[in-house]
């Protein structure tokens, strides 16, 4: 009874929703319902996932294990982010800056890095299958996107090899929305699955 009670429930809830953004005007108060509750359940499993992972730092620290030091400097960052953001609160512009000063930096390292990899992984591809077609064409790509993203060559805009970079440029572009209809695509399918009992994520057998 009780499988078939939360079926019932997730199949309503998707129907709605589903209702809500072909039907905007008459059940848009749903909608916004729906996902206030998504982004209040997102957020305490947030918390929760914080609290886990202070927790496993904490008793890191407690028992002296090996890489407590990483533990001790990541429970002081992010209690002095905690007191800064409670005392600052989240919208001045001093926190914002003092966030985004270490953020940025960090992301832009952490993409650097992944783009040396693939290239690397590419390379390592090439050796170990040769060269077919698609693996020249990753590694040709990998290539000159990087060339042409360094800064070493300037191109005029208005020029034939300008437009020519520029439009190249604008290709990987393509390549992410590709990706992310992809991914719609995919949870679309599995939605519906779920809604017509197709699969079943509740656990039974």
């Amino acid at each position: 009874m009780k499988k078939i009670l939360s079926a019932i429930i997730i199949i309503a809830t998707g129907l709605l929703t589903l209702a809500g953004y072909l039907f905007r005007e008459a059940l848009s108060p749903v909608l916004a319902l729906f996902t206030d509750w998504a982004i209040l359940l997102i957020g305490i499993a947030g918390i929760l996932g914080i609290g886990y992972l202070l927790r496993m730092h904490i008793l890191r620290v407690a028992k002296k294990q090996k890489g407590n030091f990483y533990s001790i400097f990541l429970i002081i960052v992010f209690l002095l982010t905690v007191i800064s953001g409670i005392t600052l609160s989240p919208q001045s512009e001093y926190f914002k800056d003092m966030i985004l000063n270490v953020q940025i930096p960090v992301e832009a390292s952490l993409l650097g890095v992944v783009a040396i990899t693939l290239l690397y992984t590419s390379l390592r591809v090439v050796r170990i299958q040769g060269w077919t077609p698609l693996s020249i064409g990753f590694l040709s790509s990998a290539l000159i996107m990087l060339i042409l993203n360094s800064g070493l060559i300037g191109f005029k805009p208005d020029s034939l090899a300008g437009r020519i970079a520029g439009f190249i440029q604008r290709m990987p572009v393509v390549g992410a929305r590709g990706i992310l209809i992809g991914m719609a695509l995919g949870g679309l399918i599995v939605g519906l699955r779920v809604l017509l009992l197709l699969d079943r994520p509740l656990g039974e057998d």
